[in-house]
């Protein structure tokens, strides 16, 4: 009994996993290199803020402002920019919902994580227009790398460097589009991570979200399709995976830059 108990509780566990942990390490990740990249800049660094909001704010505030009325949250009020920064925040969507509707109290959930959704949807979505041939190339690689059973996550690293190094050589062949499609790349990318009032939000869905799942995994282990459903969910997540890893790339851009000037400083100050 304890066993089936056990089975049981581990299959909730890694639905919960795989279903919400890449859009957690995600979020986590960019905004571990965002909080890198002000460390390493110093003060400057809310200068390179500032410009990139002008872009980045937007996109993340309307990931949020989407999602409101799809769980039935009414938007009280909104700013999807702000010139000046208060307390680091340069926008926000505050909304309202009736609590006791499950539906409205889950949708903090996906309220929370919606900044990584738009974010990553305009990120595709400039690759696309801005570098089509780089992105075909890019997408053929990765539905190679999700379907083989050789796939290694240092396939997936080369993947990234060579579309990054492709996306570099396009700028001879289009250099406006290119520079136009970069800037608002690295713009989204250092302003689409889970901030502490995201995660705070989201909370509250989360007992929700698992009695949910667990009426699930209920259900699919009385079915016997328990397995078939890890599967397809393990093979939908390596196909995120190789996109959200570029989104998480390019905010390493930002660290990188970042590394570079300091040493830079440092060279200049030593001789």
């Amino acid at each position: 009994m304890s066993n089936i108990i056990l089975d049981f509780l581990l299959y909730v566990g890694r639905l919960l996993v795989l279903t919400l942990g890449v859009f957690c390490v995600c979020g986590f990740a960019v905004r571990f290199c965002s909080r890198a990249f002000a460390s390493l800049w110093g003060g400057n660094s809310e200068t390179v803020f500032d410009l990139t909001a002008v872009i980045g704010t937007p996109v993340h505030e309307l990931g949020h402002a989407v999602m409101c009325p799809l769980f039935g949250h009414k938007i009280t009020a909104i700013k999807l920019w702000s010139p000046t920064a208060k307390n680091g925040v340069y926008g926000y969507v505050e909304h309202s919902y009736n609590r006791k509707n499950p539906w409205a109290q889950l949708g903090n959930l996906f309220i929370g994580i919606g900044p990584i959704l738009s974010g990553l949807g305009v990120v595709v979505l400039t690759l696309w227009l801005c570098f089509p041939t780089e992105w075909n190339a890019y997408l053929a690689a990765s539905r190679v790398w999700v379907v083989s059973k050789d796939s290694a996550l240092l396939d997936q690293v080369g993947m990234i460097a060579s579309l990054l190094l492709s996306i570099l050589k396009a700028f001879f062949v289009n250099w406006l589009r290119s520079l136009i499609g970069i800037l608002i790349i690295l713009s989204v990318s250092l302003h689409i991570s889970l901030s502490w009032a995201d995660v705070k939000g989201s909370l509250g869905a989360i007992p929700l979200y698992l009695l949910m799942l667990s009426v699930f995994a209920i259900a699919t282990t009385v079915a016997g399709v328990s397995a078939p459903v890890l599967s397809g969910l393990t093979l939908l997540n390596l196909r995120l995976l190789s996109i959200f890893c570029l989104v998480i790339a390019f905010a390493a851009v930002w660290v990188v830059i970042a590394l570079l000037i300091r040493l830079i400083r440092m060279m200049i100050k030593w001789f």
